[in-house]
């Protein structure tokens, strides 16, 4: 079995769990390193080579030389460490033998989130009731492509049907652009905030040099990217922008990052919702078939249409044009629409873990 395979029946078995304890995973393989006067705490796996350098309360990392944003930051509770559960999905159970994952599995408590007092990760004070969402490109802004086949209008048909399934389940929903039409980056997340959005879901597809890459990403917004290939993509994503300094001055731009900032925890929480709901929909999708759908996690990068979002806002890179399995499937009407069903499922699971508490 491969290791994607246990992670996702660790995540799926386990997904309401919020933290594990640093002396779980010790107790299952790793080894840690606790400088508490320059808070920082090293962890590695069996091959010593294989280390990671966290700083407590802050999301961010050193991981294997790379630094890296975490979608949530260590938590310290008395004398425990305590790793967020996307953290330690993307940066610790890798580490992990897969006979250590099974065991850690097997040990792991699930504490059922209260929807009625709410998450205590999730920081929204109102109802999330109105969803805006952006289908990426349009008109000469294509966006990625392969062949006669167009980034632009992928988004614009999958955004339809996520609006779809997320009016069936109460929400009221408005786009950014309903037709093959081209909209500035910034002109989005403005028709958002001018409808007074409880949340911004973009959606894009992705492309890559190699034509192995394959799966889906969830990003949110963070002023320097996960790793090298996160702020490429937000380089190719943010290209089409003009920024012409008379209409955009550095001050406004400090403003808006500074106002989006106030919502990346929410962002970061609403993303773990959907990436988990479209990774095991795909898994369940495809498992007849003994294809396999990689989860790759939620990551940032400075995205100019999320760093604009005055509300939650995630940008959804669904899968790979630029890989045959993925553009098969992505262009396959049943399986549109069952991850159109995923995302609005991800997004039912953040209001209703975000309800008044």
């Amino acid at each position: 079995m491969t290791i994607l395979i246990y992670l996702l029946s660790f995540f799926c078995a386990y997904a309401e769990a919020a933290e594990i304890p640093l002396s779980l995973l010790t107790k299952h393989g790793l080894h840690s390193y606790l400088e508490p006067q320059r808070s920082r705490l090293l962890v590695e796996g069996a091959n010593p080579d294989a280390q990671s350098l966290f700083l407590l309360d802050v999301p961010y990392a050193l991981v294997q030389g790379q630094f890296v944003g975490l979608p949530e930051p260590l938590l310290v509770k008395g004398s425990e460490i305590l790793f967020p559960m996307q953290t330690a999905e993307l940066y610790l159970f890798p580490l992990l033998s897969e006979t250590e994952r099974k065991s850690l599995a097997a040990e792991v408590q699930s504490p059922k989130v209260d929807v009625n007092k709410g998450d205590p990760r999730c920081n929204s004070v109102r109802a999330v009731k109105k969803v805006f969402i952006d289908p990426g490109h349009g008109g000469n802004d294509l966006g990625t492509k392969f062949g006669s086949l167009f980034e632009k209008d992928i988004t614009l048909k999958f955004g339809i049907l996520v609006a779809e399934e997320l009016r069936r389940r109460g929400f009221t929903v408005s786009f950014s652009r309903t037709k093959d039409v081209y909209l500035p980056l910034d002109i989005r997340s403005t028709l958002a905030k001018k409808w007074d959005a409880d949340l911004f879901v973009s959606i894009h597809m992705n492309s890559a040099p190699s034509k192995d890459a394959h799966g889906t990403e969830t990003y949110i917004l963070s002023a320097d990217g996960t790793d090298a290939e996160a702020r490429k993509l937000a380089l190719i994503e943010n290209s089409i922008v003009q920024k012409a300094s008379s209409k955009q001055s550095a001050v406004q731009d400090i403003l808006w990052d500074m106002e989006q900032t106030t919502y990346l925890q929410d962002s970061a929480f609403l993303a773990s919702y959907i990436q988990k709901q479209v990774v095991q929909t795909a898994h369940e999708f495809l498992h007849a078939k003994k294809i396999e759908w990689k989860n790759r996690g939620v990551r940032q990068a400075p995205f100019f249409v999320l760093s604009r979002a005055a509300m939650p806002a995630v940008l959804v890179e669904l899968g790979y044009l630029s890989n045959a399995q993925d553009r098969k499937l992505l262009t396959d009407k049943n399986f549109q629409e069952s991850l159109a069903k995923a995302v609005a499922n991800g997004v039912k699971q953040y209001e209703e873990a975000c309800k008044a508490h």
